[in-house]
């Protein structure tokens, strides 16, 4: 078996829960479009592999993927005015970018007239919590 069959997007999607989505965009949204893919539960993160958005309608406006903390972590972010039948690819690689645990991801619509359709790759997984850190080296012991 090669190295590169666990380098491939649907393993981990497999492997973990896949939340893959796809969300149109139509011209009359703006503001924020909240918990677009929502994890599980709050000891859950999501891991956001890949984004297209393929633009059907343009106008000035951008989008902005974003984490729902309250502080929100931007991920990634269109131009405003991308262009007619062009296709924008966030490619954060096979293993994703992950959010902030128990935070859902949020589309952000600079304003109304833009349209598309966003596909989204992505996982959820039980993740640790920040104070307690896992550690490999437990109970090993020293040689």
């Amino acid at each position: 078996m090669s190295a590169s069959v666990h380098a491939d997007y649907g393993y981990y999607r497999a492997q973990y829960s896949d939340k893959t989505t796809i969300r149109a965009i139509v011209a009359t949204d703006s503001g924020t479009l909240d918990a677009v893919v929502a994890p599980k539960s709050a000891n859950h993160s999501l891991f956001i592999q890949r984004i297209i958005f393929n633009v059907t309608v343009d106008f000035a406006a951008s989008l902005t993927f974003q984490d729902g903390a309250g502080t929100p972590v931007v991920i990634a972010k269109s131009a405003a005015s991308p262009g007619l039948g062009i296709e924008i690819v966030a490619d954060f690689g096979p293993q994703g970018i992950q959010l902030t645990r128990g935070e859902e991801l949020d589309i952000v619509i600079s304003g109304a007239g833009l349209a598309g359709q966003v596909n989204i790759e992505a996982y959820e997984r039980l993740t640790p919590t920040a104070a307690a850190p896992v550690s490999y080296l437990a109970g090993a012991a020293l040689q």
